[in-house]
């Protein structure tokens, strides 16, 4: 499972988690309420010696014992609180993430315990070890069959484990990541080239057949139409993203108008 990060799928315990979160915050809200009682206690005392604007010189021997251990609790509490956040912000594990261990489990005889795999059915409670954001396109590209020009074989031992022997499982085929980020990388330099180049020629050609505004409005439309869509494919943008990204693009087209205006020839 440490041969490659598809493979390596963890369960985050959700339900595990927010039960501790509850358990440390009930008990700081037990010292809260005990120094809550304490401080309205010293304060009913006449004793001048008694000042509750002090640490320093606090004669309240139960305050200090309450605060220091609200200090390691609250610690703890923090700490547990941010890491069980961001294993709950998290993105989880993709179907073809686990369908691809189930099926090296498969084809492996027992390589790990059956009682130890069981997590695997947990599917809504497991997360990516490394997670990755890939585009729909990139997401695309490795549905395609073991075997095709970004698959290859590993010889494990060597490989990840540094051992003299290999070994090299006949069922199980990697993913070249940078040969496929090459390949997307390329689609998306051609479509970006392609919206930039391909509306200066086509609003010539339109200007020189039937020179009217409502012609290169549709061209204009269309291809923000499409540079929309190629912006959802071939990258992780967010919506609003999306949309800033296409207006700019807009505006560029409206200059790209401009100049293939019939005053222009």
């Amino acid at each position: 499972m440490a041969s490659d990060d598809d493979f390596f799928v963890l369960r985050r315990f959700g339900k595990l988690g927010a039960r501790v979160v509850l358990r440390l915050q009930n008990e700081i809200a037990q010292l809260e309420d005990d120094l809550q009682a304490e401080d309205a206690f010293c304060m009913r005392q006449e004793n001048p010696k008694l000042d509750n604007g002090t640490f320093a010189l606090d004669p309240s021997e139960r305050r200090k014992k309450i605060m220091e251990e609200l200090t390691w609790r609250m610690e703890r509490y923090q700490r547990f609180v941010l890491d069980h956040s961001n294993l709950k912000a998290r993105a989880g594990a993709s179907s073809r993430q686990i369908k691809n261990i189930n099926t090296w489990l498969t084809n492996n005889v027992e390589p790990i315990h059956e009682r130890e795999v069981k997590f695997l059915e947990k599917e809504g409670d497991l997360i990516p070890l490394v997670p990755r954001a890939k585009p729909p396109l990139r997401r695309f590209l490795d549905l395609f069959p073991p075997g095709w020009i970004c698959c290859e074989r590993k010889k494990l031992n060597q490989s990840h484990f540094n051992h003299p022997d290999n070994f090299e499982s006949n069922t199980t085929v990697y993913a070249i990541e940078s040969r496929i980020d090459k390949i997307v990388t390329a689609i998306t330099i051609s479509l970006g080239l392609g919206m930039l180049i391909g509306p200066l020629w086509l609003l010539q050609h339109v200007s020189a057949v039937q020179p009217n505004t409502r012609q290169r409005l549709i061209v204009i439309t269309a291809f923000l139409i499409g540079f929309t869509i190629m912006m959802g494919i071939v990258t992780t943008a967010r919506p609003f993203e999306v949309l800033a990204a296409t207006a700019a693009y807009g505006a560029v087209l409206m200059v790209f108008m401009q100049l293939q205006g019939p005053y222009h020839g």
